[in-house]
């Protein structure tokens, strides 16, 4: 599922960008770059939740802490959400007795003691129900090898695409029908989405390995290539 929303991420981001559209004559067109910048970021982020859900090589019971730890945040906030909705007495609604049972779990063996080995502020965090990953981003990043640099270089800049300031004033009044000569600085996040879809599609094919049989020839180079750009000093 985790890899199904990064696709519906993708597709999103690529409705707000019509760079394949051809116009036949001269006409108004309004590229949303700024919504498009908000779809990047999701697609950043489910991709970096399918690295963390998919990881290799870990034991059941760390598998089922993490399941744990997940379930319980998902919990916290359907209660939460309950509350701010105005449900009549959400303390005995079934996410609140899930809550509870959860929060237990975490409380007893073999999931205390892994709780314990991590640090304070984000164990806290997930005791308070407002973490599911019982790792940091930038750990996530670091063991599948990827530059924890890359990440946060067009993660900001995407934000600032987003927001509405001064500079994405400036971008929009300046943004023509050939958006790609106004909007340079937005093609290399741009691109780097592809590069996080890239990781995602062979993160799915180290998992379901008899999926790589579907691929095509000349696929599995692309999607190295695309790959590379994530670990390449000079991206």
């Amino acid at each position: 599922m985790a890899f199904v929303k990064t696709m519906m991420g993708v597709l999103g981001f690529l409705r707000f960008i019509q760079s394949s559209r051809y116009h036949a004559r001269e006409i108004d067109v309004v590229t949303d770059l700024s919504s498009a910048s908000v779809m990047a970021r999701q697609v950043f982020e489910d991709a970096l939740s399918f690295l963390y859900l998919s990881e290799p090589s870990l034991t059941q019971d760390q598998k089922e802490f993490r399941a744990l730890v997940w379930r319980y945040c998902g919990a916290k906030e359907a209660l939460d959400s309950a509350r701010f909705a105005g449900v009549f007495n959400p303390g005995i609604s079934p996410a609140a007795v899930e809550r509870a049972n959860f929060g237990q779990q975490l409380e007893n063996p073999p999931f205390k003691g892994m709780l314990e080995s991590i640090e304070s502020g984000r164990r806290g965090r997930i005791r308070q129900g407002r973490e599911n990953h019982v790792l940091h981003d930038r750990e996530i990043l670091q063991r599948r090898g990827i530059q924890t640099e890359t990440y946060d270089l067009y993660s900001k800049v995407l934000s600032n695409f987003a927001h509405f300031s001064t500079f994405s004033h400036q971008l929009m009044t300046e943004t023509s029908a050939e958006w790609e000569k106004s909007w340079r600085a937005f093609l290399p996040p741009a691109i780097c989405v592809a590069n996080f879809l890239a990781e995602a599609i062979e993160v799915f094919l180290e998992t379901f390995p008899q999926t790589r049989g579907l691929l095509k020839d000349y696929e599995p180079p692309l999607i190295a290539n695309f790959r590379s750009w994530l670990r390449n000093q000079q991206s």
